[in-house]
């Protein structure tokens, strides 16, 4: 079982001491999440013993408690750097601001290959399973994963406005219609593994574009 008392919050913006920077991070922290999340995606938090992550990872419990000081803060440092890897996974970083449907198209695709993936499947499955007895992996995955997501798809859509591409009035909230509409049922569909997955997906996508440039689009 979790311990019930709290794990301390991750930090807002610069890594502290439990959660170096990605570059430069020394190699035993490096082994030690990489241990970790083949241990927790493969056999779930309650299965996976600091014990054993330390066998695995090849260190000794002395220096995995130097680097995490709980089996809590390893568990919250992966899901947060898992979730911003999924979330830097969907963004492109060579969008066209010029290009408003090429760009949530590609956003739309790389979301449902989320959904596609047997990591990203992993990943959300863990999650749910987990946040029930772990309340503080809700906050962390939020403002890993949605959150920053809602952010940077936000700032596009009110960049394209001020552009005069779009008319938005709120640029968060029609983030957050949009990548509703791309998700639809998905995530549901995944836990349950249903076959017939891609194709909801590539359903989705365009039916997602298809309403949103239907009512943000700029009248002229």
């Amino acid at each position: 079982m979790i311990a019930q008392s709290p794990i301390p919050p991750p930090p807002k913006a610069d890594a502290g001491p439990n959660e170096p920077p990605r570059k430069g991070r020394p190699s035993k922290h490096l082994q030690i999440l990489d241990t970790s999340r083949r241990l927790f995606l493969d056999q779930g938090y309650d299965a996976s013993s600091m014990d054993a992550i330390a066998r695995e990872a090849g260190v000794s419990k002395a220096t995995l408690y130097a680097h995490f000081d709980s089996k809590e803060a390893l568990f919250a440092a992966l899901i947060k750097e898992e979730c911003r890897a999924i979330t830097d996974r969907i963004w492109p970083l060579d969008i066209d601001p010029a290009d408003v449907e090429g760009t949530l198209r590609r956003v739309a695709e790389n979301i449902t290959a989320v959904f596609l993936d047997q990591r990203g499947l992993a990943i959300h499955r863990v999650i749910i399973a987990e946040a029930g007895k772990f309340p503080e992996l809700g906050r962390i995955f939020w403002e890993a994963g949605p959150q920053t997501l809602n952010h940077r798809l936000g700032g596009f859509l009110g960049e394209a406005t001020a552009r005069g591409l779009l008319d938005v009035a709120d640029p968060e909230l029609a983030a957050i219609q949009f990548l509703s509409l791309v998700r639809g049922d998905l995530p549901l569909l995944s836990v349950l593994s249903f076959d017939s997955l891609r194709a909801e997906a590539a359903r989705l996508v365009e039916g997602a574009i298809s309403l949103f440039m239907a009512g943000y689009a700029k009248r002229r």
